[in-house]
């Protein structure tokens, strides 16, 4: 059974991810022209090698973060990790993955519950997405409530210019 857990010495260490499955095969991407986006064909497949998921373990275990980690037994199955301070009223919602063998399942759904929650806690209004552009990822973060914002944080923004930037709005209601 999968349990959500914040991230501690007890249950994460720089190794955790080793095993950790990001693999992920894109077809097709959103794209805007003309000021709208639409979907069009663009195949690659995303993954990690150990270099990428020891960078990313030592990331998320900041002391700038808050880190909620999907476990299964002892073993990473997914992860959240937020940014502690808020951007104006954003929270910043920097790293949100879930295993490949494990999507699906509701997983990054109670993942991104907590960090709604997270977000309310600290006063933010919502969280801040820039989202990978796949079908697939713009699927999940439309079904969490979230849609395309133009207040977008510029610096996050042109570094990641092919995401979609996104909020969602973190109150009682959503």
């Amino acid at each position: 059974m999968i349990r959500i857990e914040l991230l501690s010495k007890e249950n994460f260490r720089i190794d955790s991810l080793d095993n950790y499955i990001r693999k992920q095969d894109v077809k097709r991407v959103y794209r805007k022209k003309n000021g709208e986006y639409s979907l069009v064909e663009c195949s690659y497949t995303e993954d990690w090698d150990m270099e990428k998921r020891r960078s990313v373990a030592k990331d998320i275990s900041k002391k700038e973060y808050i880190t909620y980690l999907a476990l299964d037994g002892d073993r990473v199955v997914g992860f959240i990790g937020l940014m502690k301070k808020l951007n104006g009223s954003y929270m910043i919602l920097d790293l949100m993955q879930v295993s490949a063998e494990v999507r699906g399942h509701g997983i990054g759904r109670k993942l991104f519950d907590k960090g709604k929650e997270e977000a309310r806690k600290a006063g933010a209004e919502a969280l801040y997405i820039s989202a990978c552009s796949s079908e697939e990822t713009i699927a999940f973060y439309n079904a969490m409530g979230c849609s395309l914002t133009d207040s977008t944080i510029k610096e996050i923004a042109e570094d990641e210019p092919y995401d979609l930037q996104m909020i969602c709005p973190v109150n009682s209601e959503s």
